[in-house]
């Protein structure tokens, strides 16, 4: 189906959602998030007859198109907000993780969309954004702003209940929230780039009641070169999971994705 699409000029923008992958894979313990994401992909790209017979339904795709160029490829969807509806909202807790790459508000708007749209919901409980511009040596704190301020207006719409930021050092997280409306309360850190964690970040994410977490997330998700569609750049990646609140179950994993098509400059350069 994929592979359909590239093949296809006028498709010049693509939104994948994995659905839920847990109820195809049961998970490798050493897995990496970058390998999760990959072999949730190349589950997209099977065949619509081997898919229905893993997952036992008769709609495993659904391809929608978006316009005159843009296409939408959602995996198991109706057994996805099936595996939702299973509680009520308020007994279970949805939480994402976006990762991007370039300084764009419009990208930040469009993945949160996607995401509620996707999973059928009016809110997130929470969302922790990774922002790793790929152009730049230094993180470019206006750039950082400006994605923030997207995220803030869904807050300030009750949307997102809690945001949080990963990578962040303490003076660059005192500098956000200083001018933050609605600061985070969610900090992440990946102790793959350092063993311990800062002192100063500690003190200040537990004088300001933000909770410190590690994670082994990379900084690019997936790279252009590894996207399973050619000639396409990921504007952005998700990860979402769904847990049942009174007991911490795992109930829904999967990733939603959008590229776009390269202009032939760029394929020439």
């Amino acid at each position: 189906m994929l592979t359909e699409i590239a093949k296809n000029p006028k498709s010049e923008k693509v939104l994948i959602s994995t659905g839920n992958i847990l109820n195809v894979d049961n998970g490798t313990p050493l897995r990496t998030t970058a390998e999760e994401l990959l072999d949730s992909l190349k589950l997209c790209n099977e065949c619509q007859a081997a898919a229905a017979a893993v997952e036992g339904k008769d709609d495993p795709y659904s391809l929608a198109e978006r316009g005159d160029n843009e296409v939408q490829v959602l995996r198991a969807q109706k057994e996805l907000q099936e595996k939702i509806l299973e509680n009520q909202r308020n007994e279970i807790s949805i939480g994402a993780k976006l990762f991007i790459n370039k300084a764009s508000g419009v990208g930040v708007q469009e993945a949160v969309k996607a995401l509620m749209a996707i999973l059928k919901v009016d809110y997130v409980d929470n969302l922790v954004v990774a922002y790793h511009p790929q152009d730049s040596v230094a993180m470019d704190m206006n750039s950082l702003k400006n994605l923030w301020n997207v995220l803030q207006e869904f807050a300030e719409k009750k949307q997102i209940c809690q945001l949080g930021i990963a990578d962040l050092d303490s003076a660059t997280l005192q500098q956000l929230c200083a001018e933050a409306r609605i600061q985070p309360t969610i900090a992440q850190i990946n102790l793959a780039n350092c063993c311990v964690v800062p002192p100063e970040l500690k003190e200040y994410c537990t004088q300001h009641d933000i909770q410190l977490l590690t994670h082994g997330d990379p900084e690019i998700l997936i790279a252009d070169d590894d996207f399973i569609i050619p000639h396409y750049t990921v504007d952005w990646s998700m990860r979402y999971q769904v847990h049942l609140r009174c007991r911490g179950v795992l109930t829904a994993r999967g990733y939603i994705l959008q590229a776009t098509r390269k202009s032939a400059t760029a394929l020439h350069q």
